[in-house]
């Protein structure tokens, strides 16, 4: 056989063709069989283990989540237990009272100073390794030494 009769045969292949058997009946049978035929006993044997293997794992499932909602609520509890910032009445009241015993300039100071800490270790717990807070804390309590330091110097 050559390239031409090779061709030719394949080109014949292009149009309609109708089958040598009627197909229908037998994909009639096959589906009314499966309509017809029911789960074994083998099958419905392991329906009820099933239903109670889901009810388990929806149980354990909904206790794993209470159990963890409880601890991330604990954990903020603490957490905002930790660090409160105060209030703007609260740091008036303290430059008040740092203003009465010593120089007003150094008591805003420290309020400010004081504003800032408290942030920044509400900052660190959000976000315990990021270490430029630290750097930050440092340089905040560093200054808060070199006011105290102004403070002593003045008095």
């Amino acid at each position: 056989m050559n390239d031409f009769e090779l061709q030719r045969q394949l080109r014949n292949l292009r149009g309609p063709h109708a089958p040598t058997s009627d197909l229908w009946p037998g994909i009639a049978e096959r589906i009314g069989n499966r309509a017809r035929s029911t789960p074994t006993a083998r099958h419905r044997r392991w329906m009820p283990l099933t239903a109670a293997a889901a009810i388990v794992f929806a149980m354990a499932t909904g206790i794993f989540s209470l159990a963890v909602q409880q601890q991330m609520a604990g954990r903020d509890a603490a957490l905002a237990g930790v660090v409160e910032m105060p209030t703007v009445r609260q740091q008036i009241e303290r430059a008040r009272e740092l203003a009465q015993t010593g120089d007003p300039r150094l008591a805003s100071a420290e309020v400010v100073l004081d504003a800032a800490s408290l942030e920044l270790e509400q900052a660190l717990q959000q976000q315990p390794d990021a270490v430029y807070l630290v750097g930050m804390i440092n340089r905040t309590h560093a200054q808060r030494r070199k006011l105290a330091r102004l403070g002593m110097d003045a008095g």
